[in-house]
């Protein structure tokens, strides 16, 4: 499946499966505190673009799906008729923007949807380009659901959402290829079923250093989780054995 057609399918179920996930919502209200402005890579449908608007930023909000921008589109309407919310469809493997931020946010694991190691310098490089000196990017990573439970590797999972007074049956199972997670997801609702399979990368902390210093950023730190208290400078031998959080800068 082609990447236009996954994100279309995605977009009429992204609310229904992460739309209540709240868990990093702290972190970056308070990274973003006192910065404007600021851009979200991979934005979706808006989750997190909706905290920092109430906060009172003015944010752009990226991403390559336009199926995706449109829901938020709706969802934010307020925000882009008063100008303080701005929806961008585009690629930052392609292309940095015109226009320079102060803090720049790659989240929920936006990051990992890039596969190939010229791609991911690629994107890299092009934020460095659309920040202010001085500025921040904050990247959330994840840690594959087979690595931190491999008896339920290639195993059926089944939930129940609830959404505008539907019920919505997720089934999906995931698998390593490699260092690549493989997630196939089946939405039902009534008699109507989508398919949806999706490939991310797994990417260590110590890749993750490397990429960053080599596109040119200073100060790399990582958390693991959302942990505010505990970024750190990477330690020598330190293993990455849960999702985590990477920030840096541009000197």
């Amino acid at each position: 499946m082609n990447s236009s057609e996954t994100y279309k399918k995605f977009a009429q179920f992204y609310d229904t499966y992460v739309g209540n996930f709240c868990e990093d919502l702290p972190l970056y209200a308070f990274l973003c505190r006192n910065r404007n402005p600021i851009i979200e890579i991979g934005c979706g449908t808006g989750r997190i673009l909706q905290t920092l608007l109430d906060a009172g930023h003015t944010v752009a909000g990226v991403d390559v799906s336009s199926d995706m921008l449109s829901v938020a589109e709706k969802k934010l309407a307020r925000y882009v008729d008063s100008q303080r919310l701005t929806l961008i469809n585009h690629d930052f493997r392609l292309s940095p923007l015109t226009k320079q931020f102060a803090c720049v946010l790659v989240t929920f694991y936006t990051f990992n949807y890039l596969l190939e190691d010229a791609e991911q310098s690629t994107f890299l490089k092009n934020i460095f380009i659309t920040m202010v000196n001085s500025g921040s990017v904050v990247i959330d990573l994840f840690y594959p659901r087979p690595k931190s439970r491999p008896e339920a590797e290639d195993q059926w999972e089944q939930s129940t959402y609830e959404m505008q007074a539907k019920s919505i049956i997720l089934k999906q199972k995931r698998r390593m290829i490699g260092d690549t997670e493989e997630r196939i997801q089946i939405y039902t609702e009534g008699e109507n079923s989508n398919e949806i399979q999706t490939l991310r990368r797994f990417n260590e902390k110590h890749r993750m250093f490397s990429l960053l210093t080599g596109a040119g950023f200073v100060k790399v730190r990582f958390t693991d989780g959302y942990d505010l208290s505990h970024f750190h400078e990477l330690k020598e031998g330190e293993r990455t054995t849960s999702s985590f959080v990477v920030m840096a800068e541009k000197p």
